[in-house]
């Protein structure tokens, strides 16, 4: 039985990535790779943008390797969901047969995997009469929103489940509420502001998704100087850590190996070397 002392940022590392599209998350999850060379990264591709690893050098594309599930495929019998529940079958059973090459596996992203879900489920619950109709569009109705919270929770239980490094990520957007009074009460007649961020899936997904990682981490991208750069966050309003090391602050993580540079932030407890 492991004991708690033997615990490294180096063990089994489970991870949100969140940010807007564009925002370095893809690139920043494929550098989480040993040097070990015979270690292979595993690309769930659910948005379709795997070639945004095309700008960043640094990364080993060698030793990743990927499948692209679109929402829906012509001449395959198979529903998006029991498409992306084959493959994990066959990465959990080569696991227990201990031929797996992965130390792991990105799911990218949770925001296209629940829309696929809804895509999913409309043709299954319309077909019982249990869907609204406008014109030729099939509008989304409790059932298939049932549908989306089931299949995500059933994706985070089975990630969870696999021994190896877990990475999703998920798109941001902004979270707006009334403005509070000198109480700190809700000013109910006010217009509604932003007031911070949130993930881009619907409060009860998101409560599902979020409660799963060990680390969210916040990418940013801005153009400074006229030049494209990417920082992280990892302590913020939306971000989190279990590393103790990891302190408040926004990092230029630009043209960087992110896990490398994660890694070596915490070996010199938080503190940039320069």
């Amino acid at each position: 039985m492991p004991i708690a002392s033997s615990l490294t940022p180096e063990s089994r590392f489970i991870a949100l990535f969140v940010g807007p599209k564009h925002s370095g998350k893809t690139v920043a999850a494929c550098s989480w790779m040993s040097e070990d060379e015979k270690k292979r990264l595993k690309i769930e591709d659910i948005d379709g943008r795997i070639r945004g690893l095309l700008g960043a050098p640094w990364i080993n594309r060698n030793r990743i390797d990927y499948d692209y599930f679109a929402p829906r495929v012509t001449g395959n019998d198979k529903v998006f969901f029991e498409r992306v529940n084959q493959d994990l079958d066959a990465l959990l059973t080569d696991i227990g047969n201990h031929r797996c090459p992965y130390e792991t596996l990105v799911v990218d992203s949770l925001t296209f995997f629940a829309r696929n879900l809804i895509l999913d489920a409309i043709p299954l619950t319309h077909a019982q009469n249990k869907g609204t109709k406008f014109g030729t569009m099939e509008i989304a109705g409790p059932q298939d929103y049932n549908f989306e919270i089931t299949g995500i929770g059933g994706l985070m239980a089975y990630l969870k489940s696999l021994p190896i490094n877990i990475i999703c990520t998920a798109h941001i957007e902004d979270k707006w509420d009334k403005p509070r009074d000198d109480k700190n009460e809700r000013m109910q007649y006010a217009d509604s502001i932003i007031v911070g961020e949130k993930l881009s899936l619907r409060p009860k997904v998101e409560n599902a998704v979020a409660g799963t990682f060990d680390h969210i981490f916040r990418f940013h991208r801005k153009i400074v100087s006229g030049q494209e750069k990417f920082f992280v966050e990892y302590i913020s309003d939306i971000a989190c850590t279990s590393f103790p090391d990891l302190k408040p602050g926004i990092f230029d993580i630009t043209g960087q190996n992110f896990r490398t540079f994660t890694l070596n932030l915490i070996a010199n407890k938080g503190i940039l070397k320069k």
